[in-house]
């Protein structure tokens, strides 16, 4: 091939290549803007296939799903001045996607390289949103989304501790007005006759809400992306005071389990005094009932007997010496050693019993 067809060749080479320049696609879910010479000629492209013109003008495109990505655990004081660490995660999405491509770029068109700094950029401003609600929070709002602001005097809340019952005072002005709202309206239906409404509320789903507002207002403009959503994911007490926390957690289990045995012991006691009285007295009704029939046995034994003996009273005597002769020399090898003319022998000697 002579030289003329490498030239020809070549041309065809770089007319494909400017052909392959001049069209673009926009997928459904990325976004794309359409730079000329650095300057953002056309925003906001529909997903579609567009013609450009080549080596002058530059298609930029990004992610246009909601992202997730997760925060750096960090620690936060709350309104009780104790410290927790958090561990949260962020979607967001691109709302503006002129504005995102200028204020995170930087010059660059690389679609992960932006979405590194847009990261980079939101994570000053989660933690900043979320210390500054953590601090006006108590720990079982954080925890078990719930408000546990007992009262309000003047300026200052009255914050009971759900785990040891303890009350603390907390400047109102550190507490959220959701909270202070509700708890005077808790006040103010307790004063009335009306049944008191539970002044527990979602504390949590509060907190997240009022995070996301409070850095949309600045992401939205600075940097054109909308936080759709942040979500804690883990609250935990730091190392250093882990295994304090973990130690009088348990101590008050031990105690609450110490009086619940006591309590038991107590009752117990009581159970088997009132059996033990129980009986005591069934036995005595039943021994005095026992010697009652008893009684009343031997009086009618009694009486049956003199009846018999006042019928026939020779007989009866013969017939109690009989029982006696009966008794005594019921064995062979027995001996009886009496005088002759004992009172016991007078049925053997006369047969009139008399000796």
């Amino acid at each position: 091939m002579n030289n003329r067809g490498w030239m020809a060749l070549l041309a065809l080479g770089v007319l494909a290549l400017l052909a392959l320049d001049s069209f673009f696609i926009v997928n459904q879910k990325e976004k794309a803007v359409l730079k000329q010479f650095s300057r953002i000629d056309k925003t906001d492209i529909e997903p579609g296939l567009y013609f450009k013109w080549p080596l002058v003008e530059e298609v930029v495109k990004v992610d246009g799903r909601a992202l997730v990505y997760d925060v750096r655990s960090q620690s936060f004081l709350t309104a009780e001045k104790k410290l927790l660490n958090v561990d949260a995660f962020v979607i967001w999405r691109i709302s503006n996607v002129q504005r995102y491509i200028v204020s995170v770029g930087g010059g660059s068109s690389n679609a992960q390289v932006m979405e590194r700094r847009a990261r980079e950029l939101l994570d000053p401003r989660v933690n900043e949103g979320l210390r500054n609600e953590f601090a006006s929070r108590t720990v079982f709002q954080v925890v078990a989304g719930e408000s546990d602001v007992e009262k309000v005097e003047g300026d200052k809340a009255i914050i009971r501790d759900p785990a040891t019952g303890e009350t603390v005072e907390v400047p109102t002005d550190q507490l959220d007005e959701s909270v202070l709202r509700e708890a005077k309206a808790a006040k103010t239906d307790s004063d009335s006759d009306s049944p008191v409404p539970s002044v527990a509320n979602d504390q949590r789903e509060a907190l997240m809400d009022q995070v996301r507002d409070e850095v949309n207002k600045s992401t939205l403009e600075d940097l054109g992306i909308e936080v759709v959503d942040i979500r804690v994911k883990q609250v935990d007490w730091p190392d250093q005071v882990r295994g304090r926390v973990f130690d009088r957690m348990r101590a008050e289990r031990q105690r609450d389990a110490a009086a619940h045995r006591s309590q038991g012991r107590e009752e117990a006691e009581k159970i088997r005094a009132s059996a033990d009285r129980q009986r005591t007295e069934t036995l005595a009704q039943a021994y005095r009932k026992a010697q009652s029939s008893r009684g009343e046995g031997d009086a009618e034994a009694a009486a049956i007997y003199a009846e018999a003996y006042n019928q026939d009273k020779e007989f009866f005597r013969f017939y109690r010496s009989l029982r006696a002769y009966s008794e005594s020399f019921d064995q062979p090898e027995d001996v009886l050693i009496l005088e002759p003319d004992s009172d016991f022998f007078r049925y053997l000697n006369g047969t009139k019993g008399k000796p």
